[in-house]
């Protein structure tokens, strides 16, 4: 029933309505819904946007109280027939997937990092790559990684003809694999030494030959060490990355909680929340960003005096980069604030896009062509900002939905000024709603 109300919701005039507005204008669309409500829980979803502008969702769908419930599902959003027909196929399910981890486009198709779980057991067991066809059609599960138990984070890069790499960090580790042109991914090899404990990870392709991985980790058990240091690795398009070596490494008594990568013409950028307490038991977090490369130094983004969560960072291989984040006040007042990198020169000044609902992380895109694209949500409502062109600054953040029952939103962005938002909505019956951008 659930799969014949999405095809229903993928036909009514009112999604017809919401596809891209015409080239002459600069929009967002009318929000079009792709999962209907229901009555179980959902996964926040995930949004990416091909070359040519089509758009994959991925979300999962499950009952938190109900151990190995959750299955994962997408939805094809495609360019074909804007503005007059539906931009979307209906929702169907992954094969083997309790949740997805990571979205990428490879040459026009979709690939799907996804995790499996074992039976009456929550995610995740295994990764698994899934390509899903230009129809929306997704293909058989290739197994990545194997034996895994607990949660994990996962990252999909695609790099040029054809070729993938996958990383995966659970709490036993970060293991890497990278496929050649059949699709085949190699052997996988494990990253980390001995009882460490990953708590975050980022992958860039740098747009060349040259992938980097980067990560947390604390020894010990989970939760009794804090992670002071940012390690990375080194790849090719030959070999997936290996040799980890130590990039940043905090003064003693802070900690890193928050971990983003982004390409940087050549190089990679790490972007962190460092946290301390002072000498006077007061509580501090501070964004900040390096270039990993010889004789780089670390630099403070967000402002002083206030608390910074929630970071997201997106780049291209350009060079262009945007870092948001959530800052708040010891009261609690929060709002959205994001620092931008041009391909030549360094960060500016931190922008506030407007308040944020505390616990709600933005969300930042980049296009090919340099183009930011924020999201948030206030007050429930789901709000995105977007430069007009690159360098020309952010204009107002137009609200993208009356809903006052939003979270979990999402954006990414593509060629052509395109952009997507995807968010969660409701409560006692959530669903997955969506509204897109052209530029």
């Amino acid at each position: 029933m659930r799969r014949l109300l999405a095809a229903f919701a993928a036909a009514v005039p009112l999604i017809a309505a919401c596809a891209l507005p015409g080239v002459a204008q600069a929009s967002w669309g009318v929000p079009f819904q792709i999962e209907p409500p229901g009555t179980l829980d959902l996964q926040a979803p995930r949004l990416a946007l091909s070359a040519g502008g089509a758009g994959v969702a991925a979300f999962g769908i499950g009952n938190v109280d109900v151990p190995g419930s959750s299955q994962a599902y997408m939805a094809m959003l495609g360019p074909s027939g804007y503005p007059t027909a539906p931009p979307i196929s209906a929702p169907g399910a992954v094969p083997g997937a309790a949740r997805v981890m990571s979205v990428a486009f490879d040459r026009g198709s979709a690939e799907l990092l996804t995790g499996g779980a074992g039976r009456g057991r929550d995610c995740c067991a295994r990764a698994q790559v899934v390509n899903v066809s230009a129809r929306g059609r997704p293909g058989q599960p290739r197994t990545v990684v194997g034996g895994l138990a607990g949660p994990a984070i996962g990252r999909l890069l695609a790099l040029a003809d054809g070729q993938m790499l996958a990383a995966v960090a659970t709490q036993r580790g970060i293991w890497v694999s990278q496929s050649a042109r059949a699709d085949r991914f190699t052997r996988r090899h494990l990253l980390t030494g001995p009882g460490q404990m990953p708590e975050s990870l980022g992958a860039v392709w740098l747009g060349g030959e040259r992938t980097v991985i980067a990560w947390t980790a604390a020894a010990g058990a989970a939760g009794a060490s804090d992670p002071g240091s940012i390690t990375y690795a080194v790849g090719s398009r030959a070999a997936p990355p290996n040799g980890p070596r130590t990039a940043v490494r905090v003064p003693t008594g802070h900690r890193v909680d928050e971990l983003g990568l982004a390409p940087r013409a050549g190089v990679a950028t790490a972007t962190w929340v460092e946290s301390w307490f002072d000498a006077h038991g007061a509580w501090h977090s501070q964004v900040r960003a390096m270039d990993i490369a010889p004789g780089a130094r670390p630099v403070t983004l967000s402002s002083p005096g206030r608390l910074a969560s929630g970071l997201a960072v997106a780049g291209d291989p350009a060079g262009d980069q945007a870092v948001s984040w959530e800052s708040c006040t010891v009261d609690g007042s929060c709002a959205a604030q994001v620092a931008v990198r041009r391909a030549r020169g360094g960060f500016g000044a931190p922008r506030t896009l407007g308040s944020i609902d505390p616990g709600q992380q933005p969300s930042v895109a980049v296009g090919p062509g340099g183009q930011v694209v924020v999201g948030f949500v206030s007050g429930g409502r789901p709000f995105a900002a977007s430069e007009a062109s690159p360098g020309r600054g952010f204009g107002r953040p137009v609200a993208l939905s009356s809903t006052s029952y939003a979270y979990d939103l999402t954006v990414a962005a593509g060629a052509g000024g395109r952009a997507l938002a995807a968010w969660s909505q409701g409560t006692l019956h959530p669903s997955v709603v969506a509204a897109a951008f052209r530029g």
